[in-house]
């Protein structure tokens, strides 16, 4: 039989297993948030780097 001391015990480290799993996975996902944020910055940056890079070459194509 389970004494009610080691069903507390059994409960609390169930507990702790199961926050730390949550923590676990609110870092994945704010990995792959990060993640995305950094690919969507990448992008626009060499999107940028490519229009700059365009108007340079041919400064008379701006249309102005």
């Amino acid at each position: 039989m389970v004494s009610h001391v080691e069903q507390a015990v059994a409960a609390r480290l169930a507990a702790v297993q199961a926050r730390r799993e949550q923590q676990r996975q609110d870092r994945a996902a704010r990995a792959v948030r990060r993640r995305a944020g950094v690919d969507a910055r990448n992008r626009a940056k060499l999107a940028r780097l490519a229009t700059e890079q365009t108007a340079a070459a041919n400064p008379d194509a701006d249309g102005h």
